[in-house]
């Protein structure tokens, strides 16, 4: 398999895909070792040596599917973006196209208590934002939920102005993880007050007009 590389020349896809069990438990394995580290150590100190070791592999094993730690913290950084993605479409059904500011505060911790929860989670988070090799998985998952607000908002009100609730959404999902980021680096911030305050902010720009 071919390993692709981003402008900063680092290969950060896995190398191979596992076609067995056996190799999908490895994999499971690696990810948690990394996780673990990552909630003992943080990013910096964290290297495929000390990752081995606590998963209890040879470098030839953990090299044979990842390249490097980047390979490895973009394969957590994948999952962990799946789980706030889910945490938040599983609200949708029940809030409509025009969720009020209290529905939004409320999306933002579901997000934010799964990002807790996730072994290694605010480190994570922070490698996505400063990992300039990271930065296509945090934009890819971000397109994604943007593209699935608008397409909820168009069914419902055709006439939409695609290219401004667009453009909405985007601040909205931007904002909203900036807001999670902030409260993870802060964290004698009080977070259903700092969530409520920007439920009501976002909402204010997603019940707004035309723009003029």
């Amino acid at each position: 398999m071919t390993t692709s590389t981003n402008t900063s020349g680092k290969a950060v896809e896995p190398r191979r895909r596992p076609r067995q069990q056996r190799g999908e438990d490895t994999i499971d394995r690696i990810l948690e070792a990394s996780a673990e580290l990552l909630e003992e150590l943080g990013f910096d100190k964290l290297n495929t040596n000390l990752i081995c070791k606590r998963a209890g592999l040879t470098p030839p094993a953990l090299y044979r599917y990842f390249p490097n730690k980047y390979a490895i913290l973009k394969a957590l950084g994948e999952r962990l973006m799946r789980v706030q993605n889910d945490a938040l479409y599983d609200t949708l059904d029940g809030v409509g196209t025009l969720p009020t500011a209290r529905n939004i505060a409320d999306q933002l911790r579901g997000q934010y208590d799964v990002t807790m929860a996730q072994k290694g989670g605010p480190w994570i988070m922070r490698a996505l934002h400063a990992t300039p090799q990271l930065a296509d998985v945090r934009r890819s998952s971000h397109s994604e939920m943007v593209k699935r607000f608008v397409d909820l908002r168009a069914s419902d009100k055709p006439r939409t102005d695609i290219q401004e609730i667009e453009r909405r959404y985007q601040i909205i999902v931007e904002t909203g993880y900036a807001v999670l980021e902030m409260l993870i680096d802060n964290p004698d911030m009080d977070v259903d007050a700092t969530l409520k305050d920007t439920g009501f902010m976002l909402f204010a720009l997603l019940d707004s007009g035309p723009s003029v």
